[in-house]
């Protein structure tokens, strides 16, 4: 009986550690993003360089290693060949 009431104090000790854990990853994570972020810009920047927004199905990706299909203003980048297909599909010149 006693090791049983031990073992349900480490359980709940370990939640309450995981949740507090979880409450500062958050804070400070979602902290450090808005620093990154571009006010006004459909392009977002990272470390890796900047991200575009895939018109299919709304990822973003890493400019230099996406697909594109079209150049200046009329450019469209893609995540995958499946999302430039189905774009392509839907969207006929």
């Amino acid at each position: 009986m006693r090791f049983l009431g031990l073992l349900v104090r480490l359980v709940a000790v370990t939640i309450i550690v995981n949740l507090v854990w979880r409450l500062l990853v958050s804070w400070f994570g979602s902290r450090g993003n808005a620093s990154q972020r571009q006010a006004g810009s459909g392009d977002r920047e990272r470390a890796g360089g900047a991200l575009v927004r895939d018109p299919q199905c709304g990822t973003y990706v890493i400019q230099s290693r996406a697909l594109q299909i079209g150049s200046g203003d009329h450019a469209h980048f893609f995540c995958s060949d499946t999302c430039r297909t189905a774009w392509m599909a839907a969207h006929p010149r």
